[in-house]
């Protein structure tokens, strides 16, 4: 009698793993090549967003640099978000912009973590109302007689510094160890902060003219509305992340990290601007444009904003996969920013010794990153198209280890 055993959750999950990447063609050296010894998380695909990850344990100094920067658009390339959209293809209800750079030096030892950082977090959403109405008007465009645009945006922008204190547990030993838990804080120095909402609806129509009511709040400590408010304003707060790090065998690994988990920052005399404005015309100016001449109801101040980082929320997991040419770690991710999700697959090869090839599938933006990773740096350059220029996603990551 045959008796069958049942798969478990990890078993299927490294059969569908194997599955999906036994198509990968390897170059001749990938075939007689290893993974490194130590943690199979070490070797996977920089995020998209920080990430809170376990701290190198080693008892000796380390130096580390790490950089990146990933832009998305929904609604246009990125490199043509400035410019007059004329490659125009939003997304029905919905569209994001979305850019996410990082700067940091850093310094481990046995577990302890110093950092100097340098971040920049910028998100913009909106209707698809307010997305074609910005289209029409970068390309002089009346739009159709009867047409009406439910108008909906909102932008947060936030370029910060700070010195980071980080420190991991181990709460378990296990596979290299089996249960790790991470805890960050940073003293922050807020360098700029923009912040724009508005809402409101748009009318295009022949006979009865053409007509908008809008509200809005704007502010921005690089500026000043009206005379109002300090430029350059800067401020001052927080910020702290958490990260558990599972390993149930020394092939697999499961981490949750939760960056900008707890935060509130300060800033005094940001120049803020509060309106409501009103139109109704039928005539265009000498340059084309509508020449909307609105009522316009506004104040113009100096406030004292207090606001809160974007948490940013992440899954990884992934697992070592022997196959007869060669083994490989594969894996998945889901990140999340505000209710943006970013979920992702990606795998790692050997392509030489010492030398891996990382691949990581982002699939919000359909986005495909490229990398090379060695013990002392990585690489990795990202796009959704060829030529860039015409990509709606595009991104890099580099990072730089030397031990002391």
């Amino acid at each position: 009698m045959n008796i069958r055993r049942r798969r478990g959750p990890i078993a299927s999950f490294q059969a569908a793993l194997c599955a999906a990447f036994l198509s990968v063609p390897l170059p001749a050296a990938a075939q007689s090549s290893a993974l490194p010894q130590g943690p199979a998380w070490g070797s996977m695909p920089a995020s998209l967003l920080p990430m809170r990850l376990p701290i190198d344990a080693a008892p000796d100094w380390a130096v580390q640099a790490t950089a990146g920067d990933f832009e998305a658009v929904d609604a246009t390339p990125v490199r043509a978000l400035a410019g007059d959209w004329g490659r125009y293809t939003p997304r029905d209800g919905r569209n994001v912009a979305l850019q996410s750079a990082r700067v940091e030096a850093l310094a481990v030892r046995q577990g302890w973590e110093v950092a100097a950082v340098l971040h920049s977090d910028i998100l913009i959403k909106g209707s698809r109302g307010a997305f074609d109405v910005v289209h029409a008007y970068k390309q002089r465009q009346i739009p159709a007689d009867g047409s009406e645009f439910a108008l909906w945006a909102r932008e947060t922008g936030v370029v910060w510094a700070g010195l980071r204190g980080a420190r991991t547990w181990v709460l378990r030993p296990g596979s290299d160890p089996g249960l790790q838990l991470t805890a960050a804080l940073t003293l922050v120095s807020v360098r700029r902060v923009q912040r724009v909402d508005a809402s409101g609806q748009a009318q295009f129509n022949t006979g009865l003219g053409d007509s908008f009511d809008a509200q809005g709040l704007r502010q921005d400590s690089h500026r000043q509305f009206g005379g109002y408010g300090r430029q350059g304003a800067t401020g001052a707060g927080y910020t702290a992340d958490l990260g558990l790090l599972w390993q149930p065998s020394a092939a697999t690994f499961v981490n949750l990290s939760a960056v900008d988990l707890l935060s509130q920052l300060r800033v005094n005399g940001v120049s803020t601007q509060q309106n409501t404005l009103s139109s109704s015309t039928r005539s265009l100016d000498a340059d084309g444009y509508l020449n909307y001449k609105p009522l316009l109801i506004g104040r113009n101040s100096s406030e004292r904003i207090a606001l809160k980082l974007n948490p940013k929320w992440s899954a990884s997991v992934g697992t070592r996969i022997a196959w007869p040419r060669a083994d490989m770690l594969a894996g998945a991710r889901w990140e999340r920013i505000d209710d943006l999700d970013l979920p992702a697959v990606w795998a790692v090869l050997p392509v030489a010794p010492g030398l891996l090839l990382q691949l990581d599938g982002e699939i919000r933006f359909r986005s495909i990153g490229l990398g090379l990773k060695s013990r002392h740096g990585a690489l990795m350059l990202r796009t959704r198209s060829l030529p860039v220029g015409q990509s709606h996603a595009l991104g890099w990551q580099a990072a730089f280890t030397l031990p002391l």
